[in-house]
Protein backbone atom coordinates (compact mmCIF):
# COMPACT_ATOMS: atom_id res chain seq x y z
CA UNK A 1 0.00 0.00 0.00
CA UNK A 2 1.34 3.40 -0.95
CA UNK A 3 1.98 6.09 1.62
CA UNK A 4 1.23 8.77 -0.98
CA UNK A 5 -1.39 11.31 -0.05
CA UNK A 6 -4.75 10.89 -1.76
CA UNK A 7 -5.26 14.65 -1.91
CA UNK A 8 -2.73 17.17 -3.19
CA UNK A 9 -1.17 19.35 -0.53
CA UNK A 10 -2.10 22.99 -0.22
CA UNK A 11 1.45 23.85 -1.33
CA UNK A 12 0.97 21.91 -4.58
CA UNK A 13 -2.41 23.56 -5.13
CA UNK A 14 -0.83 27.01 -4.74
CA UNK A 15 1.99 26.13 -7.13
CA UNK A 16 -0.59 24.97 -9.68
CA UNK A 17 -2.57 28.18 -9.07
CA UNK A 18 0.49 30.33 -9.84
CA UNK A 19 1.10 28.24 -12.94
CA UNK A 20 -2.41 29.02 -14.22
CA UNK A 21 -1.83 32.76 -14.32
CA UNK A 22 -2.94 33.64 -10.81
CA UNK A 23 -1.62 36.77 -9.16
CA UNK A 24 1.75 36.10 -7.50
CA UNK A 25 1.32 35.36 -3.80
CA UNK A 26 4.30 37.23 -2.42
CA UNK A 27 7.13 36.96 -4.90
CA UNK A 28 9.23 34.99 -2.41
CA UNK A 29 10.19 31.42 -3.12
CA UNK A 30 12.09 29.00 -0.90
CA UNK A 31 15.69 28.28 -1.96
CA UNK A 32 14.82 24.71 -2.97
CA UNK A 33 11.82 25.75 -5.07
CA UNK A 34 12.88 28.16 -7.87
CA UNK A 35 10.34 30.40 -9.61
CA UNK A 36 8.36 28.77 -12.41
CA UNK A 37 9.44 31.46 -14.86
CA UNK A 38 11.70 34.53 -14.82
CA UNK A 39 10.08 37.46 -12.95
CA UNK A 40 9.88 39.57 -16.12
CA UNK A 41 7.79 36.92 -17.86
CA UNK A 42 5.19 36.29 -15.16
CA UNK A 43 1.61 37.02 -16.04
CA UNK A 44 -1.39 37.59 -13.83
CA UNK A 45 -5.07 37.06 -14.44
CA UNK A 46 -7.21 40.19 -14.27
CA UNK A 47 -10.99 40.57 -14.50
CA UNK A 48 -12.43 43.65 -16.20
CA UNK A 49 -15.78 44.17 -14.48
CA UNK A 50 -17.84 47.09 -15.80
CA UNK A 51 -19.64 49.39 -13.35
CA UNK A 52 -22.72 51.02 -14.90
CA UNK A 53 -25.45 53.20 -13.44
CA UNK A 54 -27.48 50.03 -12.90
CA UNK A 55 -24.87 47.78 -11.32
CA UNK A 56 -21.84 45.69 -12.24
CA UNK A 57 -21.35 43.52 -15.31
CA UNK A 58 -18.90 40.81 -14.23
CA UNK A 59 -16.16 39.58 -16.52
CA UNK A 60 -16.42 35.78 -16.15
CA UNK A 61 -13.25 34.91 -18.07
CA UNK A 62 -10.67 37.59 -17.38
CA UNK A 63 -7.44 37.90 -19.32
CA UNK A 64 -3.77 37.52 -18.52
CA UNK A 65 -1.34 40.41 -18.64
CA UNK A 66 2.36 40.72 -17.82
CA UNK A 67 1.76 43.81 -15.67
CA UNK A 68 -0.95 46.00 -14.20
CA UNK A 69 0.07 48.69 -16.70
CA UNK A 70 -0.67 46.25 -19.52
CA UNK A 71 -4.10 45.54 -18.00
CA UNK A 72 -4.73 49.30 -17.77
CA UNK A 73 -3.75 49.76 -21.42
CA UNK A 74 -6.22 47.02 -22.38
CA UNK A 75 -8.97 48.74 -20.39
CA UNK A 76 -8.24 52.07 -22.09
CA UNK A 77 -8.55 50.53 -25.54
CA UNK A 78 -11.80 48.79 -24.58
CA UNK A 79 -13.30 52.05 -23.27
CA UNK A 80 -13.29 53.57 -26.75
CA UNK A 81 -14.99 50.51 -28.26
CA UNK A 82 -17.67 50.31 -25.54
CA UNK A 83 -18.46 54.04 -25.68
CA UNK A 84 -18.68 53.90 -29.49
CA UNK A 85 -21.10 50.95 -29.30
CA UNK A 86 -23.20 52.89 -26.81
CA UNK A 87 -23.26 55.96 -29.04
CA UNK A 88 -24.65 53.85 -31.89
CA UNK A 89 -27.46 52.79 -29.55
CA UNK A 90 -28.06 56.31 -28.25
CA UNK A 91 -26.55 55.50 -24.82
CA UNK A 92 -24.12 57.72 -22.93
CA UNK A 93 -21.61 55.36 -21.32
CA UNK A 94 -19.07 57.98 -20.23
CA UNK A 95 -20.19 57.53 -16.61
CA UNK A 96 -19.20 53.86 -16.59
CA UNK A 97 -15.92 52.48 -15.29
CA UNK A 98 -13.81 49.35 -15.33
CA UNK A 99 -13.22 47.81 -11.92
CA UNK A 100 -10.19 45.63 -12.52
CA UNK A 101 -9.73 42.84 -9.98
CA UNK A 102 -7.11 40.15 -9.54
CA UNK A 103 -7.72 36.41 -9.49
CA UNK A 104 -8.83 36.58 -5.84
CA UNK A 105 -11.43 39.26 -6.68
CA UNK A 106 -9.49 42.02 -4.92
CA UNK A 107 -9.79 45.40 -6.69
CA UNK A 108 -6.46 46.55 -8.10
CA UNK A 109 -7.45 49.43 -10.38
CA UNK A 110 -10.43 51.54 -11.46
CA UNK A 111 -10.48 53.10 -14.93
CA UNK A 112 -13.27 55.66 -15.37
CA UNK A 113 -14.51 55.87 -18.94
CA UNK A 114 -14.75 59.68 -18.75
CA UNK A 115 -11.07 59.93 -17.73
CA UNK A 116 -10.00 57.56 -20.50
CA UNK A 117 -11.77 59.72 -23.08
CA UNK A 118 -10.13 63.01 -21.97
CA UNK A 119 -7.53 64.35 -24.38
CA UNK A 120 -3.91 63.86 -23.27
CA UNK A 121 -2.59 66.76 -21.24
CA UNK A 122 -5.98 67.79 -19.82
Amino acid sequence: MSNALKHPSLRNDLRRWDNEGGAPRSGHYPAHDPPLSPPGRRTALYYFNVRTENGVIDDPEGSTHPSLQSARDQALSEVHRIVAEGSLKGEDRRGWSFEITDRTNHPVLTVRFSEALEPKGS
